[in-house]
């Protein structure tokens, strides 16, 4: 998230209008995290402001594996609760290409398996749409 621009998009969007982090986007990861650094500009040497970022870095990382595993722990209890067939995608893939073949992947491991998951939802049968190698029973 900081190597794609929080810091400058919290900066230009957020601080210092926020300063209630109970409602709305403000509650996303990454923004009341970097409140401190942001309030710290001006007020404190560069090294200070570097150790801030760093704890704050460290604090929205372990934030996102908290919420992560929350999630999971969701879905896993739906499955137990429902008997719902839950399947996972690995879009990873896709987003790792830069070149051309980023949309064939797309089609391949991501609105393919997708298509066929719904198909087989809304027909509630499996004829002719078995799951595909890129779909992971969870």
């Amino acid at each position: 998230m900081v190597d794609s621009g929080l810091v400058e998009e919290g900066k230009a969007f957020l601080y210092p209008k926020i300063r209630n982090y109970d409602y709305g986007f403000s509650r996303a990861i990454g923004v009341s995290e970097m409140d401190e650094f942001f309030r710290s500009e001006g007020l404190v040497d560069g090294e200070t402001r570097a150790k801030l970022l760093k704890a704050d870095i460290d604090e929205i990382t372990m934030n996102t594996c908290k919420l992560a595993c929350h999630q999971v722990g969701k879905i896993l209890r739906m499955r137990e609760e429902f008997g719902w067939q839950i399947y996972q995608l690995n879009a990873t893939e896709v987003f790792l290409r830069c070149d051309g073949d980023a949309n064939e992947a797309w089609e391949k491991l991501v609105l393919e398996p997708s298509t066929n998951m719904v198909a087989r939802f809304i027909c509630k049968e499996n004829i002719d749409l078995k799951p595909t190698a890129y779909e992971q029973l969870v």
